[in-house]
């Protein structure tokens, strides 16, 4: 069998001739030398940190190889980093190493002068653990301490669903979702995990982190009420040392070799079906009422009630190399739920009230929200006077599809085609077989194998893994806008972009709670523990002295990332995951309560403005709302073209609003008639678009967005008093829709004019808004759309610095952001 040295060198014979001989010679290292391991271990003493992708380069790092340093190594810093993609002269490298080439150099950076297990222990009596971790080599902005490139931690992965095999792109490092050919196909996005030694630790941010954002957590606690326990007061397992198979990743106590076999395993379950069958007969949550789902316990403890196999797998492609997860492709994103060979459909339960009223008593509550069927479990508020209601997690999904009927003759009634009273009715008063569709996201845990070390360390921690639904902004990271967004926005713009500090976008990263403790091994014992609330947090390996050096602002990275910070939080009831409650109170992370299928959360997701901003698009002004049910403004605007108002690729399937000019009305589909489902089947989504927007371009649209309500007059009040006729920011935001929302490629004759009439001429990025305040509603004879008279229209063009405006009767006015 070869050694690593042995597949290290073969790596570097191939990669030579392609521009890396010469680009690491630069750096006094020499990829083609006979002796690979005395050069990769020699003293470099010209690193040049001034080079593309060598700028976050650790300034400790100062050889070829620094044993179980993989951020001080050079060569793994420059293989794996994203950032390293030209040659000495500049020009673009076209070889790049593959995934599982990277994966054989780290561990040679772990096995070059392999440790003992004593020595990791390094006083004798810290616990040592195998423990799973999905990791990441991150540029220095995406780290823990920001101060170099290095590896990131996390016991979460968040593989992705798709209708096609992944691509893995070199020159990036990492996994992308775009099929050049078809716009409306997903790539599958796999996670990549790894075993380690471990030890536990109390938080430390000079040692290892974790990555957070303690202000935002502080503050939401406060607004809320809530104690925040501190970071430094919870305890975090941290990688001491890398696992792999062969006799090269450990010695004993004499220096010889210990041989061990690696095994990973991956189980994964998707049971939102069986959860709402569950939940419906379960007395704890429906008391003596009593429901007929039409199956009993033995039926839905069976496929597809709850299922496995087709949710992700290890990927057999050896460049991928041993550890990568990949979901399962499926030509389409849901299906039919199919159970001994017919439709498998639910009798609709009906609902305990309607949306409009208050919720009254404790247990499951039913009623529609549109044309969804919502599902959530209320309790009463301690010491609350007027008595108040709370959700009590979400023990199943909390948004089920239930408009498509099956008939006794087998066919099916589609409810769409109903106006919307006798849809509301039909939808409140059940007792319909409705058909259940099946979607492909799951959770559960990556566990790691060793027999060979089962008796020297008998403690092994599992990874938690998520396959969630699709991200349709893959190019914008949730942790950098909220970094962005608490560290640059100015505190007088802040409240214009998300109302209120309580319910900020946080990421998965930011969240401490437990994960799915109801998930159980073949012996019946419960994989993760209630009091284990750090499985989402980001950490980095300990560092005995703290990384030298500031801040380094190197470019980010334009991949998928499966490491918690770029997923959603939660937030009712979540785009990538949801929580539930144990019988004691303790919340947890599961994915059981989304979405049945998960196109049933997305619409609402999108619908109801940025509640994942980096995931989820903000369709608010798509569609049309209940007069008597709260509007919802735009918070981060599509183009015209990404709703498909312009061309034909709305990213939902869904057209957006239609303006007639001569009749000055906007027409919208009701929100209620807007179904991803059948869409989903269709194959209409797309990430076409929207996959092009970056965080730097979404940030330029929320400020703009912003910039454009304060200068339509909206004002904060801190404490509104409408006896003085004041409302809430959200509240006068909704007054306003926005119609067109453009990227101006260019000069045009408005914006010409408009110029010319402010002495004001815009630059660089330029956007154009077109909103309007609508007015009364317009009888249509399509009883799925919703028609508007416009009251009040106003242009608005910005370039971040200054805002041109302009109503039907007067000319242009410019403002400076900073005035309004």
């Amino acid at each position: 069998m070869k050694t690593l040295e042995n597949k290290v060198k073969e790596i570097c014979n191939r990669l030579a001739p392609h521009g890396w001989k010469k680009l690491l010679l630069k750096h006094g290292l020499d990829i083609t030398e006979c002796d690979l391991k005395k050069e990769l271990r020699k003293k470099l003493e010209k690193i040049d940190r001034t080079m593309k992708g060598f700028e976050d380069f650790s300034i400790e790092g100062d050889r070829g190889i620094e044993p179980g340093q993989p951020a001080r190594s050079l060569l793994f810093h420059a293989l794996a980093s994203p950032n390293v993609n030209t040659g000495v002269d500049g020009s673009p490298l076209t070889v790049f190493p593959t995934l599982g080439e990277l994966e054989i150099v780290e561990n040679y950076v772990y096995g070059i002068t392999p440790p003992s297990l004593s020595k990791l222990s390094s006083n004798g009596t810290e616990e040592l653990a195998i423990v799973v971790f999905a990791t990441e080599y991150r540029p220095a902005p995406e780290t823990v301490h920001r101060k170099h490139a290095d590896v990131c931690f996390s016991r979460t992965g968040v593989a992705r669903v798709g209708t096609t095999e992944p691509l893995y792109e070199p020159e990036y490092r990492g996994f992308l979702p775009f099929v050049k050919e078809n716009d409306f196909a997903f790539r599958v996005l796999p996670s990549r995990y790894s075993a380690y030694i471990a030890i536990r630790k109390k938080g430390c941010e000079a040692e290892f982190g974790p990555m957070t954002f303690p202000e935002i957590l502080e503050k939401q606690s406060k607004i809320q009420g809530e104690e925040v326990k501190k970071d430094t007061d919870r305890s975090f397992w941290v990688p001491v040392h890398k696992l792999f198979s062969g006799g090269e990743c450990l010695c004993d106590d004499q220096g010889n070799g210990i041989e061990i076999q690696l095994e990973f395993r991956a189980f994964h379950f998707n049971e939102k079906i069986r959860h709402i069958h569950s939940t419906l007969h379960d007395k704890e949550y429906v008391g003596d009422r009593k429901y007929d789902t039409g199956w009993n316990t033995e039926d839905i403890d069976k496929d597809p009630f709850t299922f496995m196999e087709r949710i992700a797998h290890w990927s057999d492609n050896p460049d991928f190399g041993s550890n990568v997860l990949i979901p399962f492709p499926h030509n389409t994103l849901i299906e039919k739920g199919i159970y001994q060979k017919k439709p498998l459909t639910f009798k609709v339960p009906k609902s305990t009230r309607i949306k409009r009223e208050k919720v009254k008593k404790e247990g499951l509550d039913i009623t529609p929200f549109y044309s969804s069927l919502q599902f959530r479990v209320y309790k009463k508020v301690e010491n609350e006077d007027p008595v108040k209601y709370d959700v009590m997690g979400r023990p199943l999904p909390e948004y089920v599809h239930v408009r498509h009927e099956i008939l006794d003759n087998g066919k099916v009634n589609n409810l769409n085609n109903m106006k919307n009273k006798d849809l509301m009715d039909k939808i409140i008063n059940g007792g319909y077989e409705s058909l259940h569709y099946i979607d492909f996201t799951g959770d559960g845990w990556i566990e790691a194998v060793c027999l060979e070390l089962e008796n020297l360390i008998t403690t092994n921690y599992p990874a938690y893994s998520m396959v969630a639904a699709p991200d349709f902004f893959p190019n914008c990271d949730q942790r950098e806008l909220m970094e962005w967004y608490t560290q640059e926005v100015e505190d007088s713009i802040k409240n214009y972009i998300w109302d209120s500090d309580a319910v900020l976008p946080t990421t998965l990263a930011d969240s401490r709670k437990p994960v799915n403790i109801k998930l159980k091994n073949d012996e019946g014992s419960e994989v993760f523990q209630k009091n284990d609330d750090t499985l989402t947090a980001i950490i980095s390996m300990p560092y005995k002295e703290i990384p030298k050096g500031k801040e380094i602002h190197s470019p980010s990275t334009s991949r998928h990332s499966y490491l918690p910070d770029a997923s959603s939080g939660e937030f009712a009831p979540g785009w990538d995951v949801s929580t539930d409650r144990h019988e004691d109170n303790t919340s947890f992370f599961a994915a059981y309560g989304l979405g049945s299928p998960f196109p049933e959360d997305a619409k609402l997701c999108a619908a109801l403005s940025t509640y994942w901003p980096a995931v989820a698009p903000d369709a608010a002004r798509t569609f049309a709302y209940d007069k008597d049910l709260r509007q919802y403004p735009t918070v981060a605007p599509l183009t015209d073209e990404e709703i498909g108002i312009i061309g034909d690729l709305p990213w939902d399937g869904v057209p957006g609003p239609k303006f007639d000019k001569a009749k000055q009305t906007v027409e919208y589909i009701h929100m209620s008639y807007a179904d991803y489902v059948e869409n989903a089947l269709q194959n209409k989504f797309t990430l076409s678009l929207t996959g092009k927007i970056d965080t730097e371009e979404y940030k330029a649209r929320l400020l703009a967005m912003a910039y454009a309500y304060k200068a339509l007059g909206i004002r904060y009040y801190e404490e509104p008093d409408p006896k003085k006729g004041q409302l809430t920011l959200y509240e006068q935001k909704s007054l306003w829709k926005v119609l067109s929302f453009l990227v101006i490629e260019g000069s045009t004759k408005e914006l010409n004019v408009a110029q010319a009439e402010t002495d004001t001429i815009l630059s660089g990025t330029i956007y154009r808004f077109e909103v309007f305040k609508p007015g009364e509603e317009v009888e249509s004879d399509n009883f799925q759309k919703v028609t508007y008279k416009i009251q009040e229209r106003v242009i608005l063009f910005t370039d971040g610095r200054n805002i041109l405006i302009k109503n039907e009767k007067s000319k242009w006015k410019a403002k400076n952001v900073t005035g309004l």
